[in-house]
């Protein structure tokens, strides 16, 4: 298979591992291809003893990567014609053991997410011990567009943002500034991207101990001598109190989305807010159910058990025509009239909601093994 992935040692020792994606064009947007070759590297590199640190990288100014490459897999859907689909099964779990393997690393890692950082992206970058931005990062879980949920951790990424911001991103898409995600501790530091090399330069020149928590206090010593001085703009932050009460009010009403809906004219008076609130009125109602739910039903789950629960999510969305219609609409026809199953979220029975949580597999779950190392 082409190589979608460069990687490389720095250091006399070759003690940092750099695993680079490299397709650029679609802002490196994760193939099952991608996912795999990062995989093999990276859990060789968590049990290699003479690699002290592991770095996720990519060659594009444009972004670090914005998530899932959600053609093939709408073309892996149609190609199944509904039965099964081996291509998405393998993605989506494949993705989730990664995803879960960073979260976990008893080494330091560390993401360079400049640019883009979207969906399976804040997935990657999201578990790192050391998740770096630059001023030009922009962090989103926009799957609402595509009738897909926020995944590949989202749910724990969104459940524990303060004030109900994350219930807000997660049910409009909305795209958080690197002001907004350092704030919001989604990010560690924020440096500038010309200061890339000399970063890598220091990790490499530096003489590493077989002590992971030494190496983690070093490598955030080195990060914190190139944070940016300025102030960084904000988005979602700028709206906090905001955002806050209305989503409140909401999970206070009798029916969240009957007055999520009809209370959202009121977030009208700023274009951010606009832009958001338009995003979340053209997405799929289904989608907006779910992540509700999934963010309800997180409640005291562990981050394994979270995992769990996006898999059957995400294995029920491959076999529903939401995620499939909503590709095509915005991606592969192009014409941005998407037909939702729903006309909105409150239309969606409690039934078909509730199909979106069964387990679709006989016998155990295939993510059963994570704390054990999957």
């Amino acid at each position: 298979m082409d190589s979608l992935v460069e990687f490389e040692y720095l250091g006399a020792d070759r003690a940092i591992a750099v695993a680079r994606m490299v397709r650029e064009k679609p802002l490196n947007s994760l193939l099952l291809d991608t996912i795999d070759q990062l995989a093999e590297k990276i859990y060789a590199w968590l049990d290699d003893d003479n690699i002290s640190c592991i770095v996720l990288d990519s060659s594009s100014e444009k972004a670090f990567c914005a998530g899932a490459d959600i053609t093939a897999l709408y073309h892996s859907i149609k190609e199944s014609g509904g039965g099964d689909n081996p291509y998405a099964k393998s993605f989506f779990l494949n993705e989730y053991k990664l995803d879960y393997a960073i979260h976990t690393a008893k080494k330091p890692v560390i993401a360079w997410g400049n640019g883009i950082v979207m969906g399976g992206g804040l997935g990657l970058l999201g578990g790192c011990s050391h998740r770096v931005g630059t001023p030009a990062t922009r962090i989103a879980m926009p799957e609402i567009t595509i009738g897909l949920f926020p995944d590949a951790g989202g749910t724990y990424f969104l459940s524990k943002l303060p004030d109900h911001l994350g219930i807000f991103a997660g049910l409009t898409g909305c795209m958080l500034s690197s002001g907004d995600a350092i704030a919001l501790d989604l990010l560690d530091v924020v440096v500038a991207q010309k200061d890339k090399q000399a970063i890598l330069n220091k990790l490499a020149d530096h003489n590493w101990t077989q002590d992971p928590a030494a190496n983690a206090t070093t490598i955030t010593h080195i990060l914190s001598g190139f944070a940016v001085g300025e102030t960084l703009p904000t988005n979602l932050l700028n709206h906090r109190e905001v955002i806050s009460g209305f989503v409140q009010s909401c999970l206070d009403a009798e029916n969240f989305f009957d007055a999520f809906d009809s209370g959202l004219s009121a977030l009208l008076f700023d274009e951010w807010l606009a832009g958001s609130v338009a995003t979340y009125q053209s997405g799929s109602p289904t989608t907006a159910r779910i992540f509700l739910e999934q963010i309800r039903r997180s409640k005291g789950m562990s981050l394994e058990e979270m995992f769990q629960m996006e898999l059957v999510i995400a294995y029920q969305c491959i076999r529903h025509p939401d995620f499939p219609e909503g590709v095509r609409a915005l991606l592969v026809d192009k014409d941005k009239n998407p037909a939702w199953v729903y006309q909105s979220a409150s239309d969606v029975p409690e039934e078909y909601l509730d199909e979106h949580f069964q387990p679709v597999w006989p016998g155990g779950h295939p993510l059963s093994d994570l704390a054990g190392g999957g």
